[in-house]
């Protein structure tokens, strides 16, 4: 042990809400800045042995946390911190004060609307939903909650709401003696002078003025409204900085304590000790449409067995269905406008086969807001009888319990745009990711695929691996605090060697997207004007060097070279082919002239684009059909029209390849443009079905558990190398990822947490440290080289 040197000094804990409030004065360690795991585990692992061997109550360990979103992010390994502490005291105030120069509360529930973005995550729903989000329990997060205020002095009397021009801190308290801080008694001091009172509306919380001095602080009324909050969002409790702020020798009143009386009243039950507000005070009435001010008499208090009700270890009984021969992903796209095609075109969500997919990615969602918000109207239904394409493909899952179904964001018809708005600050970038967790809650997704088309430049790759982190390390956490499976990270991907290079920081994308759907097609099509296969597996043996990077295993190869792990890539396969119209009815080799894009389809109705369905027909209707051994692909020309494109036997031939070169599986662009009523031979989905063919008995290695498909027999994702925290090795325990040198596995009890190393760190299991890798055999090969 090493607490004489890592640990803090023994502390006293004063009054702490947590389902009690500990009035008592308690012994208890408190870590202000709680981020070694190693530390807070010692700390744990003594208390305990202490308290066997003197047969004492144990020792309590919280930390004194921090409310700033960025702060979280950047300073708390969220789930260790969690995993040892008894609970966390959020210190959710401080938001604002003297150091700024304009006026702001200190502890407001809610932002203003017209705030700047950065100050709308500085208020306490936006900083405690933050911890949880990262994976926090709710039964250990207890809310901060101050008994003073901070102060201003104010540029101009004249301007004295929120966000005015101040000057700096407010004049120390007679009692306090501090610049920009007043007690609770002292504040009822100056409102007893004549400061006028103001509530604000939107952020539930009240502020004064007198002349030029300004104080934001929490009164009996914003007190019960936060403990109202933190009972509706189920959370521990509420810890107070300081007893003796609040108004203890009843200044303000004929009753002592009366803020941290409120807070007896609201969360624990105990009665009224008379009218909740006694001092004449002016309201000015808001009209900015913010939350609601009015609070509701006291509900029933806080429970113990509300908030630490330990979840259930059974397992659900599902329908039994066929355990699938292999884990490779088969990803299938499905597109929303497929549904505007007449005719045998005409596609809805139930013409889906959910057997033929591993999973299903609808196509397209947009962003607006910072929110996720339909493309079309068939998404979301009409509120009533009519059921939206969203609830109808998640209802797939219901004939397919293996099946997972995951929304697609962005597409080449929305661009950068959206993405470049919800990625320009952390506040905007927190937003999205928090919005998109409950949106795809409440749809009943299971994931989330980044279509981001396309990054371009040093500052769109930052900012791509930025999200696509966050929304990793968010999905870790809500899955920890929810105890519901974690949510898929997929992203579309290019195929071209020069968009790869010029916006994707593949190493670190890798680190964290369960898939990458590489679009290995359209490499060729009606924008030049020569004819091409648009998705060669290799490049004919005439190419140019260039040419010859644009075939499926070049590009695939080039994810692989710049860091992407094979298990993890998925080879896209498209059911449409594109066409040409020929500049030469006789010149019909690769590299013919041509002078356009081909006719429209008949359903499709697209310049140079046929669905494999309508190329059924083109060859029906007397085309020939001719094989390239070199690119390992067909195409078929008639009179002055040519079309390159796959069918059962190139598809038969790639997932061949792909099985020989160790990738995860395939991504289908998409499900609605394979021939789905069978009119070529009779076969529904001819194309679909010759990949699943093809892939019976592949094994995709180095798997992880998070992401591959191998299900138990309650449908449950398994791995024969996964972790299983049973408590053989003690309450907590380490233990190797034995796929990634820089990540490690930590069991709270039977909780396991997978945790990653600081930068240039890997794990070190005979020490149970995050260690350089020179020290560590197996993982030298880190070192930077």
């Amino acid at each position: 042990m090493r607490l004489g040197a890592a640990a803090p000094s023994i502390h006293v804990a004063t009054t702490a809400f947590l389902q009690r409030i500990f009035i008592n004065v308690h012994l208890c360690f408190v870590l202000n800045y709680a981020t070694s795991p190693r530390l807070t585990q010692e700390l744990r692992e003594a208390f305990e042995a202490e308290s066997k061997e003197k047969k004492l109550p144990r020792l309590l360990l919280t930390a004194a946390v921090s409310a700033g979103a960025e702060t979280i992010r950047g300073g708390y390994d969220v789930p260790a911190v969690a995993a040892y502490v008894d609970f966390l005291n959020v210190m959710s105030y401080d938001f604002h004060g003297k150091w700024e120069s304009m006026t702001g509360h200190n502890s407001p529930l809610y932002a203003q609307a017209n705030e700047t973005t950065w100050r709308k995550q500085l208020c306490m729903d936006f900083g405690v939903k933050t911890w949880e989000r990262l994976g926090a329990p709710k039964e250990k997060i207890v809310v901060g909650t101050g008994t003073y205020g901070r102060t201003f002095t104010l540029a101009n009397p004249k301007k004295n709401g929120m966000n005015a021009p101040s000057s700096g801190g407010g004049d120390a308290g007679q009692f306090t003696k501090e610049a920009g801080f007043l007690a609770y008694y002292e504040i009822c001091d100056m409102l007893k002078k004549g400061a006028e009172y103001v509530w604000d509306d939107e952020q539930l919380v009240p502020y004064a003025y007198l002349g030029n001095q300004w104080v934001g602080f929490d009164d009996e009324r914003s007190i019960r409204a936060k403990m109202n909050w933190i009972k509706t969002n189920g959370y521990a409790g509420a810890m107070v900085w300081t007893v003796d702020m609040d108004d203890f020798r009843g200044r303000c009143t004929t009753k002592t304590w009366p803020l941290i009386g409120a807070m007896a009243e609201e969360l624990l039950g105990r009665p009224s000790r008379g009218p909740k507000n006694l001092l004449p005070i002016v309201k000015k009435p808001r009209t900015t449409g913010g939350k609601p001010a009015t609070t509701t008499t006291a509900p029933n208090a806080l429970k113990r067995a509300d908030t630490l009700k330990p979840a259930s270890s059974t397992l659900p009984v599902k329908d039994e269905a066929a355990e699938p021969d292999t884990n490779a992903r088969v990803v299938c796209y499905y597109t929303n406008w497929s549904s505007k095609r007449k005719a045998k075109g005409h596609y809805e969500p139930e013409d889906i086969d959910p057997t033929l997919c591993t999973h299903v990615i609808y196509a397209f969602a947009n962003i607006k807001e910072y929110k996720i918000v339909s493309t079309e109207p068939v998404d979301e239904g009409d509120g009533g009888a009519k059921k939206g394409f969203w609830e109808r493909i998640v209802a797939l899952k219901a004939k397919n319990p293996l099946l997972r179904v995951m929304l697609a964001v962005g597409g080449w018809m929305l661009g950068s745009a959206p993405f470049r708005e919800v990625t320009e600050n952390s506040y905007r970038q927190s937003l999205f990711v928090f919005n998109a967790i409950d949106f795809l809650r409440e749809k009943g997704f299971d994931g989330l695929d980044v279509d981001w088309e396309f990054p371009r430049g040093a500052d769109d790759k930052k900012r791509l691996a930025g999200l696509i982190k966050e929304l990793k390390v968010a999905f870790d956490g809500e899955a920890l605090a929810s105890k519901k499976p974690r949510l898929l990270l997929s992203m579309a991907a290019p195929a071209s060697f020069e968009a790869i290079s010029a916006g994707y920081d593949v190493e670190e994308l890798n680190k964290h997207v369960d898939m990458i759907n590489m679009m290995t097609y359209d490499f060729h099509g009606d924008w030049e004007r020569q004819v091409g296969h648009h998705s060669p597996l290799f490049p004919l043996y005439t190419a140019s060097n260039f040419q010859k990077k644009l075939t499926v295993d070049y590009s695939a190869g080039e994810w692989v070279r710049k860091g992407a792990s094979k298990e993890k890539l998925l080879v896209g396969i498209p059911t449409y082919g594109r066409t040409f119209t020929l500049g030469d009815n006789n010149l019909t080799d690769i590299g013919a002239p041509s002078t356009a894009g081909g006719k429209p389809g008949n359903y499709t109705g697209e310049t140079g684009f046929l669905s494999f369905f309508e190329i059924c027909d083109l060859l029906r209707s007397g085309a020939t059909l001719v094989w390239d051994n070199e690119q390992m692909v067909p195409y078929a020309y008639k009179d002055d029209q040519w079309v390159g494109f796959d069918d059962q036997r190139s598809l038969k031939l790639k997932v061949q390849w792909l099985k020989q070169a160790g990738y995860g599986g395939v991504m289908v662009w998409s499900v609605d443009l394979d021939d789905f009523r069978g009119s070529c031979t009779g076969q529904s989905y001819p194309l679909l079905t010759a990949i699943k063919e093809e892939l019976k008995g592949y094994k995709v290695a180095n798997l992880e558990v998070a992401s591959s498909n191998v299900f138990n027999s309650y449908g449950q994702l398994v791995d024969p190398d996964e972790v299983v925290c049973d408590e053989e090795d003690g309450h907590i325990s380490y233990h190797l990822d034995k796929k990634d040198c820089t990540m490690y596995y930590m069991c709270e009890g039977k909780r396991r947490h997978h945790m990653p190393c600081p930068t240039n760190l890997v794990f070190n299991l005979n020490e149970s440290v995050c260690d350089w890798p020179e020290n560590v055999d197996d993982c030298k090969h880190v070192a930077k080289t």
